[in-house]
């Protein structure tokens, strides 16, 4: 989830921890779509507030394009930790 709406905390936007989401959910998506090539694959997008900005969005969508493993997924779920009623 702050794999790109909280890039300019230094606690989630350092070089390591960047690289570790990166490649950590790069891996798993991967390695899900190998082993069960019909599974339906969404990928937590965070707290359903952190979107909502256009411009955080628009990272999100960047971010998820760079790991280049866009056409495994099949969507995106939001809130999945941090429900709002």
């Amino acid at each position: 989830p702050n794999l790109s709406t909280n890039q300019a905390d230094p606690r989630c936007g350092s070089s390591a921890t960047m690289a570790a989401y990166r490649g950590g959910v790069s891996y798993a998506v991967q390695r899900i779509a190998q082993a069960a090539p019909s599974a339906a694959i969404y990928l937590d997008a965070g707290h359903g507030g952190w979107l909502g900005w256009k411009s955080n969005m628009k990272d999100y969508v960047a971010t998820i394009r760079s790991l280049n493993v866009s056409s495994h997924l099949r969507g995106f779920a939001t809130n999945v930790a941090g429900y709002q009623a």
